[in-house]
């Protein structure tokens, strides 16, 4: 049974890491190309140090509407010290609808909200984060190349 806060201290993230870390290894030893790009945590919804742990084993980290909600201040802090090129916007549309649109059904066109916390919180512009994002959807997913 885990516990309402396991995610972000807990066994949840140890477990996590466990079989993320075995399943990245087995993939390296064989140089398979997931090695180098396994997936995404989506919606992350953990500690800084899950998530950079989580990087190191190549995988991005989903950000999703929470992070503009009012009382998001320690998810807000995690983004600004992750690298924005291993950050993926997510909409999870129908759920977790950003700022302003908040308790309406989400939809893809808000992740532009999503754009905007993220540029505030690295201190860019919404157009460099859709393009270093957008690069790392392209990556992650093998488009265009």
């Amino acid at each position: 049974m885990r516990e309402e806060n396991d995610a972000w201290f807990g066994q949840a993230s140890v477990d996590l890491l466990e079989i993320l870390g075995e399943w990245h290894n087995e993939l390296a030893a064989k140089n398979h190309p997931l090695a180098e790009k396994p997936g995404v945590l989506h919606s992350y919804n953990g500690n800084l140090e899950t998530a950079q742990k989580a990087i190191a084993l190549n995988f991005l980290i989903g950000v999703t509407g929470p992070v503009t909600y009012k009382n998001a201040a320690e998810k807000r802090s995690i983004i600004k010290q992750l690298p924005i090129t291993q950050l993926l916007i997510e909409t999870d549309a129908p759920f977790l609808t950003p700022v302003p649109h908040r308790g309406r059904r989400n939809e893809p066109a808000f992740v532009v909200y999503i754009a905007d916390k993220i540029a505030e919180i690295h201190m860019t512009t919404r157009e460099q984060i859709a393009q270093i994002t957008g690069r790392n959807a392209a990556r992650l997913f093998g488009w265009g190349g």
